[in-house]
C-alpha cells in the first residue's frame, strides 16, 4: 500500500490529481491510498497525530499554511517522505531547496509527466521495500521483497527463489498471493503452483512467461488472458518513465 496525500486549496484541481492517481492504481497494480487536504495547516495535524505518507503532493500557495512552510514541519520529523510540488509558482525555487522536493510539476499538470514523475517516486518507495520473513524448521529467514524471483507450491511446502539463494517454508500460496497485495512490488499469480515476481519477467508467450535467467514458467490455461492483460498495464507504466 502507498499513501498518498494531496494538498491543494483548489479541490477542484486536487480531484483531478486524485482521478489522475486512481487510474494509475487501476492500470499499474499499484494499491494505493489518497487523502486530500485544502489546507496545509489539516494536513500537518493529522501527521503529528501519526498519520504517514509516502508521497505529497502539495500547492505552494495556500491561505492558512503554505506548501513551503507545511513541508518545512515536516521534514523536523520525516525526512524520507517523497515531496512533489505542484503549482503555477515558478519563483519559489531557491526556497524549495530547503525542503528537499522530489520533483516540481507545473500547473497546467501534463498527465504523462505527472505518470512518469509518479513511476520515479515509486520505483524509489520500492526500492526501500521491507523484507519478507519466513521460518523453516524454527529457524527464521528474511530477504528483500525485490530480490524474490518466484514462489513455487508443491503440496503445502513452498520453495522460494531469489537471485542468489532458494529457501523453502510450509504455507498455502492463496495466502501468501493475499499478503503481498498489499506490497509495493508486483506479484503475477501465473498458475496455481507460481507466484512471480513481475520484475524478473523477461516476456509472456502464449502460454509460458520466461524470466530474465532464461527460465520458462507454465501460465495455467484459465488464467493467460488475465496474465497478459495485467503484464501489459504493468509494461505501459514503466514505458511512462523512458
Amino acid at each position: 500500500m502507498v499513501n498518498i496525500a494531496i494538498c491543494d486549496d483548489d479541490l477542484v484541481f486536487a480531484t483531478k490529481i486524485e482521478s489522475i492517481l486512481f487510474n494509475i492504481s487501476k492500470n499499474q497494480l499499484i494499491d494505493m491510498s489518497v487523502e486530500v487536504y485544502s489546507d496545509g495547516i489539516e494536513l500537518w495535524e493529522d501527521i503529528k497525530n501519526g498519520h504517514n505518507f509516502e508521497i505529497l503532493y502539495l500547492d505552494i500557495e495556500m491561505v492558512k499554511l503554505n506548501g513551503i512552510d507545511v513541508a518545512k514541519r515536516i521534514r523536523q520529523t520525516d525526512s524520507e517522505v517523497i515531496i512533489i510540488y505542484i503549482s503555477s509558482y515558478e519563483t519559489y525555487f531557491i526556497e524549495l531547496f530547503e525542503v528537499e522536493p522530489f520533483r516540481f510539476i507545473k500547473k497546467p499538470v501534463d498527465t504523462r509527466i505527472f505518470e512518469c514523475y509518479f513511476q520515479k517516486a515509486y520505483e524509489r518507495i520500492v526500492q526501500n521495500d521491507a523484507y519478507f520473513e519466513y521460518k523453516f524448521k524454527k529457524v527464521p529467514h528474511k530477504v528483500q521483497t525485490k530480490n524474490i524471483i518466484f514462489f513455487e507450491s508443491s503440496g503445502r511446502v513452498i520453495t522460494i527463489r531469489t537471485k542468489d539463494s532458494a529457501g523453502k517454508f510450509y504455507g498455502k500460496l492463496n495466502l501468501l498471493e493475499k499478503q503481498l497485495e498489499n506490497g509495493k512490488i508486483p506479484f503475477l499469480r501465473i498458475h496455481q503452483s507460481y507466484l512471480v515476481n513481475y520484475r524478473f519477467i523477461k516476456e509472456i508467450t502464449f502460454s509460458k512467461v520466461v524470466l530474465l535467467d532464461g527460465t520458462e514458467l507454465q501460465i495455467s490455461e484459465e488464467r493467460q488472458k488475465m496474465i497478459r492483460a495485467k503484464f501489459s498495464n504493468l509494461m505501459r507504466g514503466e514505458f511512462l518513465d523512458e
